[in-house]
């Protein structure tokens, strides 16, 4: 009786037309490399003042979906993830596509992204008190052996490349440490008396620069090569077959699973979930040589994961009034221009309203899902434009999206600096995910690990307290060697035979 009650909350045409419209707003933004989520919810708050709660939640929530699954259209199609969530739908994705099977990579993306965010918002529905309780018992010492160890896990994960992932992890590692110092905001490191580098590099830049505008550049010397043509049956609605569902349903359990609890951790994001994601599921399949060429189980991990992180983050917002990304962040700000605090105020003395927005979450879910099924047909022939048209259009889309993060041509010069790490990081067989990771986890490690120092007086007495920070960090140290002594006695076993 109450589910009914809430649902007229909803179904009604205003509140329908909003989500139906946010999810296409937020579509097209993360579809467009350089824009994405948070730039769409903050263009459209000034539209919000209007509204009512419930209708404005609507929007944004409906923004909100459809950004993190859009970035997986250029991901799939391009190798040019829209998002910084979608980097690792890159991996299997495109190869899918070169391979002429656009369709099916779409249509296999749109429903792990759909089964991420609703199992997500399923557990924000249910567990969120609880989830809520383990977040807030996190400090900065938890926080830096729960990033350390996700470092490390990714890079163990390497098989066959794990010194050069190692190698790519530092890097990325060191670039976050150019600007104000964290914590202190006393020191100004690398900056070269350039002031435009004081608040270090943009994620988005990063992911332009190393991602987007080097498959531009691979792509010159064959601009004048016919694609491959789309194969796409004439439909008005794509879903993955049942057989490749059950397959690699366990994957997308795990992806939202890793999901949901990666985004419960404020800072981490769809990124570090699809990343984290997509190493753990090749790590554990049986088939890990697939993974890169094609493989469907990637895109279902991947997609299950970073959409989950969506539900996720909204748990602390909720619960705890705690942003758990840059959108939920922009968001708190729109229920406090309704007059409202979200935290455990919200829960308590607006239980219907709290229930009203996870209700909202799951409706946008499905409608981004429907969006997303019943345009692949359409999307699809974006491959089929010539190459010397559209990668100058796309590449006039990234220099305009790097510019109007920061309103700064600061960041498009060093942008070409990431296109020549990049360039260079994946000519020479180097990894590209843990460097993008350690771009994404760099500021939690130094700063979560800066604050850790200041409570407990010293990096030695934070590694002695009984903490699952303590744990994380041994572990991120052991894995590594573990996973040595294991390919060492691996090869010793092939060569005996």
């Amino acid at each position: 009786m109450e589910f009914l009650e809430l649902l007229q909350n909803i179904m009604n045409f205003e509140c329908l037309s909003l989500i139906l419209i946010g999810v296409i707003i937020g579509n097209v933004f993360g579809c467009i490399p350089g824009l994405n989520g948070p730039i769409a919810v903050a263009l459209i708050l000034p539209v919000t003042f209007s509204l009512e709660v419930i209708p404005s939640m609507s929007l944004i929530m409906g923004i909100y979906m459809g950004s993190v699954t859009g970035g997986l259209v250029s991901a799939i199609l391009l190798k040019i993830p829209g998002t910084a969530a979608s980097v690792a739908t890159t991996f299997d994705g495109y190869p899918m596509t070169q391979n002429g099977r656009a369709a099916d990579a779409l249509s296999i993306g749109a429903f792990a992204s759909v089964f991420g965010g609703l199992f997500s918002a399923v557990v924000l529905l249910f567990l969120a008190p609880t989830l809520s309780s383990m977040a807030i018992a996190f400090g900065p010492w938890e926080y830096f052996g729960t990033a350390v160890l996700s470092l490390s896990l990714v890079c163990s994960m390497m098989s066959g490349k794990r010194l050069k992932g190692f190698i790519a992890m530092m890097i990325g590692l060191l670039l976050t440490t150019v600007g104000m110092s964290p914590v202190d905001g006393i020191a100004s490191r690398y900056t070269f008396g350039l002031s435009g580098l004081e608040n270090g590099f943009d994620l988005v830049v990063v992911i332009i620069g190393v991602f987007a505008l080097p498959e531009i550049i691979y792509s010159l010397g064959n601009i004048s090569d016919k694609p491959v043509p789309a194969q796409v049956e004439k439909k008005w609605f794509y879903a993955p077959k049942l057989s490749s569902i059950k397959k690699n349903f366990k994957v997308m359990l795990q992806g939202s699973f890793l999901g949901t609890a990666i985004g419960i951790l404020p800072g981490m994001g769809g990124g570090a979930a699809g990343l984290i994601s997509y190493e753990q599921a090749k790590r554990s399949s049986k088939t890990p040589e697939k993974f890169g060429t094609g493989h469907e189980a990637g895109i279902y991990s991947c997609e299950s994961a970073n959409n989950a992180t969506t539900g996720g983050a909204l748990v602390p917002m909720l619960a705890l009034g705690v942003p758990g990304d840059t959108v939920t962040a922009i968001i708190m700000g729109a229920i406090a221009l309704q007059g409202l605090t979200p935290g455990p105020t919200l829960s308590m003395q607006q239980p219907e309203l709290f229930r009203t927005i996870i209700l909202i979450v799951f409706v946008a879910n499905i409608f981004m899902y429907l969006y997303q099924a019943t345009t692949i047909r359409f999307m699809a022939k974006i491959i089929d434009i010539p190459k010397y048209l559209l990668f100058p259009i796309v590449a006039v889309f990234c220099a305009i999206g790097v510019i109007s993060i920061n309103n700064s041509m600061f960041d498009l010069m060093y942008l070409l600096v990431f296109v020549i790490i990049g360039y260079i990081l994946d000519k020479n067989n180097y990894p590209l995910s843990p460097f993008i990771l350690a771009i994404v986890l760099g500021g939690i490690v130094e700063d979560n690990l800066r604050r850790s120092i200041i409570y407990y007086g010293s990096f030695t007495e934070s590694l002695k307290q009984p903490s699952i920070g303590t744990v994380f960090f041994i572990l991120s140290l052991c894995i590594p060697f573990i996973m040595y002594l294991l390919d060492k006695r691996k090869a010793k076993q092939t060569s005996a035979l």
